[in-house]
């Protein structure tokens, strides 16, 4: 079985179709669980090493042949998961948004209207609901340190 740079120097000089295939095929299964690691979603990890393996087709122009193949590969797919993982992250906050405040944010990124509720909620809280707020995570800070002195000296020297 042929190497990654075997693979790569055989698709840059020919730049057919069963070179890529070869390559396609040998670096898939290891893209596809790398990517399948970052996101835990199966449908987006598989449509993050598609588009990854397109730009190998698309992009090899871009490709340093000093480097594996695979390194300059999981870059590219390491950047787009990590865009997917903003991408949910944001949509998920949007969507608290709308839960929590009752806010239409639009899909637009229009923050402003969900911030002057957040703000005119602020401005209603008296000094003592800020107290209680700011006890409520010291109390919290305090048992999630208790928990973990509470563990076995393996467990608690890993996360100390």
């Amino acid at each position: 079985m042929a190497s990654y740079r075997e693979l790569t120097e055989n698709f840059l000089e020919t730049r057919s179709d069963k070179d890529y295939t070869a390559l396609y095929r040998k670096v898939k299964p290891g893209l596809l669980n790398y990517v399948n690691n970052l996101i835990k979603d199966q449908a987006i990890a598989e449509d993050i090493t598609v588009n990854t393996l397109i730009k190998l087709w698309t992009k090899i122009d871009m490709y340093d042949p000093q480097y594996q193949i695979t390194t300059w590969l999981y870059r590219i797919a390491y950047n787009d998961a990590l865009y997917q993982i903003r991408e949910r992250n944001r949509k998920t906050s949007i969507d608290r948004l709308r839960e929590e405040y009752g806010v239409e944010v639009n899909e637009g990124g229009n923050y402003s209207e969900a911030l002057n509720v957040l703000i005119d909620d602020a401005e209603y809280k008296t000094e003592m609901d800020w107290y209680e707020e700011e006890n409520v995570l010291n109390e919290t800070y305090e048992n999630a340190l208790k928990a973990i002195r509470d563990l076995k000296t393996l467990y608690n020297d890993i996360l100390v």
